[in-house]
């Protein structure tokens, strides 16, 4: 997303390491898919990007869809559409579908993509064209990844809305109010679900805990 700021953190790095060093020797050997789902503010984005970074270091470089770039209405217009009906938040508000033919495309080995861009400060949807052939990891995070399509590893942030208020206002997209915490309590409800989906855990202290590891 275009106007997104995201910045790591040491702590961030760390669960990276763990997250890779959970892993088989070999994981990497193939084209893999990695979903990391979880609420906002939890750090899905920055648990992307640093995942990233530790894998090129390790000369294997990966590409990551964020589920922000999905959405079928720009954030504003989003936004509005929520106020004039509640019922949608939720699943219906992403182009899940879309998600799910992209993760498809690079696992088949299509070369090259065209993907939504979405300008935050525009509030307009452009797109964008990359080089899927030059990957061999793709991270696709958001809300509500864990929805679109199979993954290799699936990383689940534990931190729920009311944990991560700090990070939410430090990061100037949301403005605090009763209706916005309604829409967060909304997306609590459906985003847990896939808590049950993980292969690891992501705790409030930054900690991995492995529930099953991938095959």
């Amino acid at each position: 997303m275009i106007g997104d700021v995201i910045g790591i953190k040491p702590a961030y790095l760390q669960t990276g390491k763990q997250v890779l060093d959970m892993l088989p020797a070999d994981f990497f050997s193939q084209k893999r898919i990695i979903q990391i789902a979880g609420e906002s503010g939890s750090g899905k984005s920055v648990t992307a990007v640093s995942l990233q970074r530790l894998l090129l270091e390790r000369g294997i470089d990966a590409c990551i869809l964020h589920q922000d770039d999905y959405f079928h209405l720009p954030p504003a217009s989003n936004h509005r559409k929520r106020e004039e009906n509640l019922e949608w938040v939720g699943f219906q508000e992403v182009r899940l579908d879309a998600l799910a033919e992209h993760q498809q495309a690079f696992l088949a080995g299509q070369t090259r993509l065209e993907k939504p861009l979405v300008d935050y400060h525009e509030n307009q949807i452009l797109s964008e064209m990359i080089p899927l052939d030059a990957y061999q990891v793709m991270l696709v995070e958001g809300t509500y990844v864990f929805a679109a399509g199979t993954a290799d590893l699936r990383v689940f942030m534990t931190r729920t809305y009311q944990q991560t208020r700090k990070n939410r206002e430090e990061r100037g997209r949301e403005v605090s109010s009763d209706f916005l915490e309604k829409v967060l309590v909304i997306e609590h409800n459906l985003i847990v679900k896939q808590r049950e989906q993980a292969h690891l855990l992501v705790l409030e202290d930054y900690s991995v805990q492995i529930l099953r590891l991938p095959a």
